[in-house]
């Protein structure tokens, strides 16, 4: 039951919080620890600098969004999103409660960004900036109780990608978190689970080892060890 547990949180945590992680690791005042654990980080964090630093103005779309409702709705879904999954830190066991609360939460913004999708469709930069673009994505990652609107809203961004507002980890992300919820191999190896002996491990099946880091590039991923070596600074 423990491993079971520790698991599940890494899937809600670590594959959570990593993309925003990756986007992080060129700044500056990035915490020097995870340089110094990971030492190619920086040259890597180099070449793939962060693109619109100042996501929360939405400065660099060049227009207002134009359903403020809808993007002060999903900023405050996410901003739920994040503090019921803060307690759970990988390692610790969760109580009762908190699992409850964690899972009423994800439950509540499925039912909202399904009936929104299905009226609206999946949110643009033009209605709600690029953070609002964010947020919903966050939502999508965490609606695992239906991996089949996880694919419906992919294949969605997939069709639009030169201008969902997000970015092409973002998209690998998605698809490995969905793909592997279809019994299927992950792509790109951006999902990991913790073993019996606490250490965080790729989550099997994956696709063609060989090229996984070619595929990675492709998505402007960190390569596989690298990244191994990010999450298991951050997490473990």
């Amino acid at each position: 039951m423990k491993s079971c547990v520790r698991t599940i949180l890494v899937l809600w945590l670590v594959v959570m919080a990593f993309p925003l992680l990756a986007d992080e690791v060129s700044i500056a005042d990035e915490d020097a620890a995870l340089f110094k654990s990971c030492p190619e980080l920086s040259a890597w964090a180099a070449k793939h600098p962060r693109e619109g630093r100042d996501m929360d103005s939405d400065s660099h779309v060049g227009t207002p969004p134009i359903s403020s409702t809808l993007g002060t709705e999903l900023s405050r879904r996410a901003d739920l999103d994040q503090r019921v999954r803060a307690p759970l830190s990988v390692g610790q066991i969760p109580s009762q409660e908190q699992l409850q609360r964690l899972a009423e939460v994800d439950a509540d913004n499925l039912r909202w960004l399904k009936h929104l999708v299905a009226h609206d469709g999946f949110p643009t930069v033009e209605q709600v900036g690029q953070k609002g673009v964010r947020n919903a994505w966050l939502l999508v990652q965490h609606a695992d109780a239906d991996p089949v609107f996880q694919q419906e809203v992919l294949d969605s961004l997939i069709a639009r990608s030169s201008t969902s507002g997000l970015k092409k980890a973002d998209l690998a992300m998605l698809s490995d978190r969905v793909l592997l919820a279809l019994g299927q191999p992950q792509r790109y190896g951006t999902q990991f689970v913790q073993n019996k002996e606490g250490d965080l491990v790729l989550q099997d099946p994956v696709e063609d080892m060989a090229d996984i880091d070619a595929r990675r590039a492709q998505m402007d991923l960190m390569p596989l060890d690298l990244y191994r070596c990010v999450l298991r600074a951050s997490y473990e």
